[in-house]
């Protein structure tokens, strides 16, 4: 995990914050912040993450997880992040293939073995395709 780049988009200020702190203390690096399905997109093609933390319910145009669909070609591992408990929300975010979905307000222990596990399988993955 130490120095993984992470996107994370999330709309809520404080939410935000306290994410990248947590983030950070765990020697993974926010490479930026974003609030918008749309500029989750543009900054994931510009940054090319190591993982990217997707609140489900971002403002503007698209939702997180139209975000997530627009960007699936560059294989980035994706936890979303949801505040929202329909089945309809959860079933389109489990079509887009994330490594997880956690419910907010989140499990701190539950995020880092997450984000741990995602950035493993996608060495491994990257391992295999170098060799």
């Amino acid at each position: 995990m130490l120095n993984s780049r992470i996107l994370l988009v999330e709309d809520d200020a404080i939410i935000a914050m306290g994410l990248e702190s947590k983030l950070e203390s765990w020697g993974c690096k926010v490479c930026k912040m974003v609030a918008s399905g749309e500029e989750a997109v543009n900054e994931s093609f510009r940054l090319k993450p190591d993982l990217i933390l997707m609140d489900i319910g971002v403002r503007g145009e698209i939702d997180g997880v139209e975000a997530v669909r627009r960007i699936s070609s560059l294989n980035i591992p994706v936890i979303y992040l949801t505040g929202r408990n329909g089945k309809e929300i959860v079933k389109k975010a489990h079509e887009t293939l994330p490594y997880a979905l956690l419910k907010k307000p989140i499990n701190h222990e539950v995020l880092k073995h997450k984000i741990r596990s995602a950035l493993e399988k996608q060495e491994k993955r990257e391992k295999k395709i170098r060799e």
